[in-house]
């Protein structure tokens, strides 16, 4: 049942979300297809790292202390994670060389057949926005740590701790 469940999904999120979409980007879409890809490539790990925010870091236990924290941060991080699967469906139609469930002798997809690079624009801009969260996490992280400890002796200057005893 699930798996029947599964493949009526992936055929509605292909005719949501499939040529037509891209066709309508290549038209319309500031930049065009590429335009498109890389937003669709920064948008796929931000959509990600909300989701995980969101719900990760949910105290599901005491929820009563704060509903409506628990409900907006729930609900924000369904509709994140939900958002994730139209994304799958537009990174594989980019990519789609039309062998996969449309059997041997079908034709790729439009994109796929008048952008043919256009998954190397998205791939890029998906690295180069994990590059950019990963450090911004990182620079949060350490100036989170460097804050919470008042007796290390700081440089006015730079931010950054001294190292004299």
């Amino acid at each position: 049942m699930g798996i029947a469940g599964l493949i009526i999904l992936l055929a509605t999120l292909d005719m949501l979300w499939g040529d037509d979409t891209w066709q309508w980007a290549a038209e319309e879409w500031p930049g065009g297809a590429y335009g498109f890809a890389m937003c669709v490539g920064i948008s796929g790990p931000l959509l990600a790292v909300l989701s995980m925010l969101c719900l990760g870091h949910m105290k599901w236990k005491s929820w009563r202390a704060h509903p409506v924290r628990t409900v907006t941060n729930t609900m924000v991080g369904a509709l994140a994670t939900m958002a994730l699967a139209p994304y799958a469906s537009l990174v594989y139609n980019a990519q789609d060389t039309g062998k996969w469930g449309r059997g041997a002798s079908s034709s790729p997809s439009w994109v796929f057949s008048n952008y043919p690079w256009l998954w190397a624009i998205g791939l890029l801009s998906t690295v180069a926005t994990i590059g950019v969260v990963i450090w911004l996490s990182v620079a949060y992280n350490r100036r989170r740590s460097s804050s919470a400890d008042p007796d290390i002796p700081r440089n006015l200057d730079t931010g950054q701790t001294s190292t004299r005893s």
